[in-house]
C-alpha cells in the first residue's frame, strides 16, 4: 500500500505492506473553534487565576508582548489585531505596547520572519525589539531561583524586566525537556541567556529517561517556571491546536494555571495511541523541520514508539542544517550516553563554552540510539553531522525501509506523520 509523509511544505511518498504496518499515527479529532476572534477575547476577559486582561492593563505605560520565533507557529498575525484593538478599546495607547521576540537561544529572526509572524499592520504600528542571547549588555542578573537542590542563574533580557505588565504568548506541544512548551517557557529560554536556559535545561539531562509530556516532576519545567516567577510574568495567552493545525482551544491568565489546563487538551490533541510498539518506526519531524535541532523533535517522539532493538527511519528536510548558536552540538552528539551525562555533571552552566544546552540536546538523543538503529532521510544535514549523530544516510524512505526489512525480515511498521508534535502512548 502506499503512504505519505510530511517533508517540508511537501509529501514524500512510499510503499509498505498494509499487513505490517500496525499504527499511522492518528490523532484525536478535536474539533477547532469556529471564531478565533471571539474566544481570544472571551479568554482574556475570563482567564484562569487572574484579573481580566483590561484590568491588568488599566494605566500601564510599558506593555511588552514576548512573542514566539518562526520554529513555532502560533498565529500572531490573527491574534496580535485583536489583543490590540482590545487594549485600545480599553483606554492602552499604541504607544503604551511593544513585542519583543523570544527565540531563546535561536538565532534572531529575519524582516521577513518578523512580517509572517505578526502581519505587516502590527510591524508598522509598535516598537519590535529583538531577543539575542548572545548581547551579554541586554542581560540582567536577577540572582538564582532553586529547583530541589540546583541552582539556577537568573539572566533575563533587560526590556522584558522594564515591562509593568508581561505578557507571554505562544503555543502547547509535547516537548522533550519541558514536557510541553507553552506557559513560561517564553520567558525562559525565550528572553534569558545561555548561562540560564543551560541550567533549567541541564535538570532535564539528569531525569531517569526522556521527560516528552510530562509537567508535574519534571525539574526542567519547574526550573523555567521559578525563573518566569522571578521576572514576573504576569499573563500568558497560549493556544492549543489540533492535529490539522487548527486553533481548537485559547487558554490565558496566570501562567502556571492556564497553562496546565491548556495541557489537558493538548494531551488529548496530540496524543498517539498505540496497540503495542513497532519493530520499524517511520517518523516525520513535521512541523519541527527548520534545522536538527527542532526535527530531533521527531526521533523522540519515535523513542516512545519503537520496540528495544528496532528501527527508527527519521525523516526530515532539516532546511537549515544541524543548529545555530551551537558551534558543539555536534561534538556533543558524537558522543555515548554515559559520557555525555559525565561530562554534563561535571559542567558549569557558567561556563558557556561547554553549550551545557546542546549536551541535553545530545542526551536526548543518545538514549534514542541507544534504545534502535536510525536511519535517515535527510537532504539538509551533511554527512559529518549524519557521522557524528551515528545515523546511517539513506537516499529516500523505500531504500532505508528496504535495509530495514533486511534486518529485521518479519518487522512490523508504525508511521508517525507529525513526529515534531505527536505524544506516543502506549495502550496496554
Amino acid at each position: 500500500m502506499r503512504y505519505s509523509i510530511p517533508y517540508g511544505k511537501s509529501k514524500l511518498t512510499f510503499e509498505a505492506p498494509e499487513e505490517r504496518v500496525i499504527f499511522t499515527g492518528e490523532m484525536r479529532a478535536i474539533p477547532k473553534l469556529n471564531d478565533i476572534e471571539a474566544s481570544l477575547i472571551q479568554a482574556i476577559d475570563n482567564p484562569i487565576g487572574a484579573q481580566p486582561l483590561r484590568m491588568l492593563a488599566k494605566d500601564k505605560k510599558n506593555i511588552v508582548f514576548l512573542i514566539e520565533d518562526g520554529t513555532r507557529d502560533t498565529p500572531l498575525s490573527i491574534m496580535m489585531p485583536v489583543i490590540t484593538d482590545y487594549l485600545n478599546r480599553h483606554g492602552v495607547p499604541d504607544c503604551a505596547m511593544s513585542f519583543l521576540t523570544a527565540p531563546g537561544t535561536h538565532r534572531v529572526m529575519t524582516d521577513e520572519e518578523i512580517i509572517e509572524k505578526l502581519g505587516p499592520n502590527m510591524v508598522r504600528r509598535f516598537t519590535i525589539r529583538q531577543h539575542d542571547a548572545n548581547i551579554a549588555s541586554d542581560m540582567k542578573d536577577l540572582g538564582t531561583v532553586s529547583t530541589g537542590d540546583y541552582t539556577i542563574p537568573v539572566h533575563v533580557n533587560k526590556y522584558a524586566l522594564e515591562a509593568d505588565l508581561l505578557i507571554g504568548l505562544g503555543n502547547i506541544v509535547p516537548h522533550s525537556d519541558a514536557g510541553f512548551s507553552g506557559g513560561a517557557k517564553i520567558l525562559q529560554p525565550g528572553v534569558c541567556d545561555f548561562v540560564t536556559t543551560s541550567a533549567t535545561h541541564a535538570a532535564a539531562g539528569f531525569c531517569p529517561d526522556i521527560p516528552l509530556g510530562m509537567v508535574e516532576g519534571n525539574p526542567c519545567r519547574r526550573g523555567i517556571e521559578e525563573v518566569a516567577k522571578k521576572a514576573n510574568l504576569a499573563f500568558i495567552i497560549n493556544v492549543v491546536k489540533n492535529y490539522n493545525n487548527e486553533v481548537a482551544g485559547i487558554f490565558a491568565g496566570d501562567f502556571l494555571s492556564a497553562h496546565r489546563e491548556g495541557v489537558k487538551l493538548a494531551r488529548e490533541s496530540f496524543k498517539v495511541s498505540l496497540p503495542k510498539l513497532a519493530d520499524i518506526v517511520i517518523v516525520s519531524s513535521s512541523p519541527a523541520d527548520l534545522d536538527y535541532w527542532q526535527a530531533e523533535k521527531g526521533v523522540t517522539s519515535a523513542y516512545f514508539a519503537v520496540k528495544e532493538g528496532g528501527i527508527i527511519i527519521f525523516v526530515s528536510p532539516c532546511f537549515e542544517g544541524l543548529a545555530h548558536n551551537h558551534p558543539r552540538f555536534r561534538e556533543w552528539l558524537s558522543l555515548p550516553l554515559e559520557e555525555t551525562l559525565k561530562r554534563l555533571r561535571q559542567a558549569s552552566p557558567e561556563d558557556t563554552e561547554v553549550d551545557i544546552i546542546s549536551a541535553v540536546l545530545a542526551v536526548c538523543n543518545s538514549r534514542v540510539r541507544n534504545r534502535a538503529r536510525i536511519f535517515s532521510v535527510s537532504e539538509g544535514l551533511h554527512p559529518e553531522d549524519i557521522e557524528a549523530m551515528q545515523y546511517t544516510p539513506f537516499p529516500n524512505i523505500e531504500a532505508a525501509l528496504s535495509e530495514a526489512f533486511a534486518q529485521i525480515p518479519q518487522a512490523t511498521i508504525g508511521i508517525l506523520p507529525k513526529g515534531g508534535i505527536s505524544l506516543p502512548i502506549l495502550e496496554s
